[in-house]
């Protein structure tokens, strides 16, 4: 049974941008992706949260852009997959997050991920230069019928350039937006350590 909010997490990251087509990307009616010449920036992340997180799990999200709706903006939320059972059900019911199951392996520069709706993938993890003490937060919106569901997390993280490729991938062709998603690679970022709490969910009407 997965905690009340809001959770007091800890643990690292791995976050790599990427310049994505809108078009490409279908959102829910009233919902508008925030974009300049066509392009958004979306986000794939890597996260392993460890104690004394209320829930330690790791987790895989892709993000393809920012998005309106409703008078708040958020990250839009397309694909996110975890290998916590709380996790999963706490992500749905609480912030009406699209969490599915998956299996990680995650060792000193690589990644493995196995999804429950068929996708692969093998990641490269990278580490820069030393890394500072930052403030550190995101916030997601999701559509959940007549109302949206804004996450917001906030804290701090030790942060160093860096990032994640994908050097081998099965399985995504259904992932929005993320055929032709074009990796940012000198803006990428590595969270060694991070503290960070998610808030209690804002639902918002029309």
């Amino acid at each position: 049974m997965y905690p009340q909010p809001p959770w007091h997490t800890h643990g690292r990251a791995w976050v790599q941008p990427y310049l994505v087509d809108a078009s490409s990307v279908k959102l829910p009616p009233g919902f508008r992706a925030l974009t300049i010449a066509g392009r958004a920036v979306g986000f794939l992340a890597l996260i392993e949260y460890v104690p004394p997180s209320p829930i330690v799990y790791a987790e895989l999200a892709w993000m393809p852009c920012m998005v309106s709706a409703r008078g708040a903006r958020g990250y839009y939320i397309a694909k996110m997959y975890v290998d916590s059972r709380d996790s999963l059900e706490g992500g749905r019911e609480l912030w009406a997050i699209p969490k599915q199951l998956a299996e990680f392996s995650i060792g000193e520069g690589a990644a493995t991920v196995d999804t429950e709706d068929g996708a692969h993938l093998e990641l490269a993890l990278h580490r820069r230069g030393p890394a500072l003490s930052l403030t550190a937060g995101a916030s997601t919106l999701q559509s959940l019928g007549l109302e949206a569901v804004r996450f917001r997390g906030s804290g701090k993280a030790q942060t160093a350039s860096g990032g994640l490729t994908v050097t081998a991938a099965s399985g995504m062709d259904g992932w929005l937006g993320w055929p032709g998603a074009r990796r940012l690679p000198a803006l990428g970022a590595a969270l060694t350590r991070f503290e960070i709490t998610m808030h209690p969910p804002r639902r918002v009407r029309s």
